[in-house]
């Protein structure tokens, strides 16, 4: 009996069918082209020390701890958690107690009838059932549920930096509809003031109707981009207190994006290190372990199951006797069990569980490749936009000069009102243009540190 419980043991060790997980081959570049390879990432960074306005870090935290997203990814851990804990649990027997005692009393006239049966039993039995994994499913199943806690975890590591990144992202474009409305409520100040100037000389005779019209037209323009610009406001800080798991309410300001001290040089790190640090690439490659190991439990259905159950007790028609060495009872059954013929249901479930690896293995791979992609839209992002918001703040400060010549050639006569009105729109938008180009490099930048994998 102990040779052949040892060499269940061993074929319990070395037994398990099925495929081998191994990492599919995605050739990284060697380094990322919109900027040169370096040693370090920015990543290595803490989100604290690459958002250093004290507002932002406010709202973050409160994000993070509030953030009904974050709360469920983490709540998907705990389950998984207990998922693989179920599974583990299965590689081992059950043990079950079943206790017993009966009292029957019949009269000499229900005996005579022949229904009699012993009056009196009581037992105290303890129950085993064990499958021995000789095929390796219940591994197979176990390693599955692990790779699907990991899984869930780095599903919430990546809403964890996505979390981060869109409370930095809102808060930037909040910073930026800021100023774009203040620079808007200035514009119609003043075009106001010029129009009501214009309406006293044209009472005057000393200009044209059209003049006092198209006074009057940009000033309404103006008023018009004054409320599309309240209403962006409105609708970030909405989307900001949703983030941030609250009710509507204002939103405390810090810093203007001007103001923003962000790392001036972003080190990137190299190509290779993106399939480690990326959450969301490391939640493909556990799906695809979890799907891969699917297949093994699939494939082990296909043999024969070992099975042990018995039980082990003491049994006694008499309470006073249930304590004597005769009373013992107990069993032990081993039984095999496997398909011969199932209309190639087992074959199929196979099919369907290789299958769902092939996607698996496709998708991972295309996480890697949108990574990459990710990584150079933002590093492009960073250059191009701060090379952009140079450009613009030339051009902001030669528009300006270009109005105020503009309205003193016109106020003498030298120029009509239409080029006046042109220098005043070219100077409005060189400003507006420039607001967008400086919360683009600021988001670029959040948007490279989510594309490196960070703030976990």
């Amino acid at each position: 009996m102990k040779k052949i419980i040892v060499s269940l043991f061993a074929l319990f060790a070395v037994a398990c069918v099925g495929p081998k997980y191994s990492r599919p081959e995605v050739k990284a570049p060697g380094e990322y082209t919109q900027s040169p390879a370096k040693s370090d990432s920015i990543t290595d960074m803490k989100w604290w020390d690459v958002f250093q306005d004290t507002v932002l870090q406010g709202l973050i935290k409160t994000s993070l701890t509030n953030n009904r997203d974050l709360l469920a990814a983490m709540s998907r851990v705990d389950q998984s958690r207990a998922v693989l804990g179920y599974n583990k649990a299965n590689l081992g027997p059950t043990i079950d107690y079943n206790l017993r005692a009966r009292a029957t009393d019949f009269g000499a006239t229900g005996e005579s009838a022949t229904v009699a049966f012993p009056t009196n039993s009581y037992a105290a039995l303890g129950m085993l059932n064990w499958e021995i994994d000789i095929w390796g499913r219940l591994r197979h199943a176990n390693r599955a549920a692990y790779a699907e806690m990991m899984a869930s975890d780095e599903d919430r590591k990546s809403i964890y930096i996505s979390l981060i990144a869109m409370v930095a992202d809102q808060y930037f474009s909040l910073r930026g509809t800021d100023e774009r409305l203040l620079l808007a409520r200035k514009t119609l100040e003043s075009r106001r003031e010029y129009a009501r100037i214009l309406a006293l000389r044209f009472e005057k005779g000393e200009v044209s109707e059209l003049d006092k019209l198209q006074a009057d037209q940009v000033a309404f323009a103006a008023e018009a981009q004054v409320y599309n610009l309240e209403r962006q406001q409105i609708v970030i800080e909405n989307s900001l207190n949703v983030l941030l798991g609250r009710n509507g309410q204002p939103i405390k300001r810090g810093l203007d994006n001007e103001s923003q001290i962000m790392p001036v040089d972003i080190p990137q790190g190299l190509p290779s290190q993106l399939l480690e640090r990326r959450p969301d690439i490391r939640y493909s490659e556990q799906k695809l372990i979890a799907q891969t190991e699917r297949v093994g439990t699939a494939v082990a259905v296909r043999f024969p199951m070992l099975s042990l159950t018995g039980f082990l007790g003491i049994a006694s028609p008499e309470l006073s006797t249930i304590g004597n060495s005769d009373a013992f009872v107990g069993s032990i059954t081993g039984q095999l069990a496997g398909p011969i013929f199932h209309f190639n249901q087992n074959r199929r479930r196979v099919e369907v569980e290789r299958e769902g690896a092939k996607q698996a293995a496709f998708q991972y791979e295309q996480t890697v490749l949108n990574a990459f992609a990710e990584v150079e839209n933002s590093l492009a992002g960073i250059r191009t936009y701060r090379s952009e918001y140079q450009a613009l703040s030339g051009q902001v400060n030669a528009t300006a000069k270009t109005l105020d010549l503009s309205k003193q050639l016109y106020d003498n006569g030298y120029t009509s009102f239409l080029q006046v009105l042109d220098a005043e729109r070219q100077y409005y938008d060189a400003q507006y243009q420039k607001s967008l180009a400086l919360q683009n490099h600021l988001t670029s930048t959040v948007n490279l540190y989510k594309a490196l994998g960070g703030g976990w």
